[in-house]
């Protein structure tokens, strides 16, 4: 049994574990030997984590399957050998697990550090050797953080005749999507390149990473045609700056292939200091930016750009103090630190818009969505790579309302259907008739169509009030029929509605006379 693998905490493998059965029958079978290795679980997610079982884990451990294997000789199961009865090796796919005891011998064990304490970890292994117990034996295998198959083969040897009998197991390890992305992150060699003509010797150019993964966390490369679109976000310090990539060079986008999830490019900048900002776009739909994005994914990055090291004080120049954007359309914003060290580390003790953030890189983006337009000040702290800071109110002017709700519009019982009103309230001579409307929406108005001319609108917004404004008379008594609309910029809701106007006193009905009795 060799250790061929150094457990981590951090890297998980995928592991075996050797357990024992129960007792078997002594004595040699006359008959031919035969081995089943039968996998509980044939597919475990990626890793990701890079966990091992226990630590923390609970005793349900997903990234975990068990193998049991059986030998019989006819039958029945194979005499008991205390040592070296199974060999199990991983075949194929150790890049995606390992082989693990996990029996609870410190044999099977080693030493690492956590957080500055020695432990115990279960020992990571390509290979092993089983001991049988009433024929048989069970191990486990761990993921690894890289999806793939991990093939295992145990054989048994037949001490009778020293035949090897053998069988094999796969255990994928992840699954879902492999071919489209998820996610795109960038590294970079700098925090921050020199501008084009600076006076320190700066470099003015800087190796970008993109990388990009799928949903089980693995590299995606491109299928043949380019799958990252790189752009350099018009601002200030973009003027002159430059992408370069397999020998090309471009001032505002360029597409490029990944290798392995990694697409590799440069960026040089140009004569100007601040903020430079690149978009980073892959297409979650095809894998491909060459044919157009259906279905984009962006992640932007901030590169800082200076003219020289520490020479004049950190500060926030007043250009950035004064932003103004519009209520409900995408924004974004690299904001300019000048003076200091860069990088810089931005932060702010604010409440900003509905809808927008800062980022440690100085990025405010988002879409605002606010109900009341106007000015919103936003404390902005930074911090340069010395230690030095600086505070300034950024005040954010948000123009333009957010788009109306549509109107909804409805009254109990009725179907809205012209063939047939919807019946409301009605109203005895005598009294003053009002009736009020409600719909939800933003900025409703109400209009009546076919209403009486007594009949008034007396009230807008969410609830719609007629009333009669005077006690209704005889002259009034009638059933009617009429249109009410409630609207707004986004929609048009009507419904027909009709009521009556009663003389159930018999007020308005003349009193008949009658005639005196004569006297003899």
């Amino acid at each position: 049994m060799r250790n061929l693998l150094k457990p981590l905490v951090l890297v998980a493998p995928l592991l075996l574990a050797a357990c024992g059965g129960g007792g078997g029958s002594g004595g040699e079978s006359q008959l031919q030997y035969s081995i089943k290795l039968t996998a509980a679980k044939t597919t475990v997610p990626v890793n990701v984590a890079a966990s091992l079982p226990g630590y923390g884990n609970g005793d349900y451990y997903p990234y975990m399957s068990t193998l049991y294997i059986q030998a019989n000789a006819g039958g029945s199961p194979i005499p008991n050998q205390a040592d070296g009865a199974f060999s199990c090796n991983i075949t194929s796919g150790l890049d995606s697990g390992g082989l693990y005891y996990l029996d609870g011998d410190d044999a099977h064990t080693q030493d690492v550090t956590i957080n500055g304490e020695t432990v115990k970890v279960p020992g990571s292994y390509r290979s092993i050797t089983l001991g049988s117990n009433a024929g048989g034996a069970s191990f486990h295998i761990i993921s690894h953080d890289i999806a793939g198959e991990v093939a295992v083969q145990c054989s048994v040897t037949d001490p009778r005749d020293s035949k090897v009998y053998t069988d094999r197991a796969t255990i994928k390890v992840g699954g879902g999507s492999t071919a489209t992305p998820a996610t795109v992150t960038l590294t970079k060699q700098t925090a921050y390149v020199g501008s084009r003509d600076n006076l320190n010797n700066i470099p003015n150019s800087v190796v970008v990473q993109a990388i990009l993964k799928n949903d089980n966390d693995q590299p995606v490369s491109s299928a043949g045609n380019a799958n990252l679109q790189v752009s350099i976000v018009p601002n200030a310090a973009s003027d002159g700056a430059k992408l370069l990539a397999n020998g090309q060079t471009n001032g505002g986008s360029m597409q490029i292939n990944t290798v392995n999830g990694v697409g590799q490019f440069s960026v040089a900048s140009g004569p100007a200091s601040g903020s430079l900002l690149l978009r980073l776009t892959v297409d979650r739909a095809d894998n491909d930016v060459s044919n157009g994005i259906q279905d984009p994914i962006t992640q932007y990055a901030v590169i800082p750009v200076v003219h020289a090291i520490a020479s004049t004080p950190l500060s926030i120049p007043e250009s950035e103090l004064a932003q103004t954007v519009q209520n409900a359309e995408p924004y974004v914003h690299a904001l300019i630190a000048e003076g200091g060290v860069a990088p810089f580390l931005w932060s702010t003790t604010s409440i900003l818009p509905t809808g927008l953030r800062l980022s440690s890189d100085g990025l405010i983006s988002g879409t605002p969505n606010v109900k009341g337009p106007g000015q919103y000040t936003v404390v902005l702290n930074v911090r340069d790579a010395n230690g030095a800071t600086t505070r300034q109110t950024l005040v954010l002017t948000i123009v333009g309302n957010l788009p109306d709700n549509p109107v909804a519009f409805t009254i109990n019982g009725c179907t809205g259907s012209s063939a047939s009103p919807c019946e409301i309230a009605s109203m005895d001579v005598g009294t003053s008739y009002t009736y009020s409307f409600s719909a939800t929406g933003d900025n409703v108005t109400w209009v009546l169509e076919g209403a009486p001319a007594w009949m008034q609108l007396v009230g807008q917004g969410s609830t719609g009030r007629v009333a009669s404004g005077s006690p209704l008379t005889c002259a009034q008594v009638a059933t009617y029929r009429m249109f009410v609309t409630a609207k707004n910029s986004a929609n048009s809701v009507t419904r027909e509605v009709t009521f009556r106007i009663t003389d159930t006193e018999d007020t308005c009905t003349p009193a008949t006379p009658t005639t005196p009795e004569t006297t003899p």
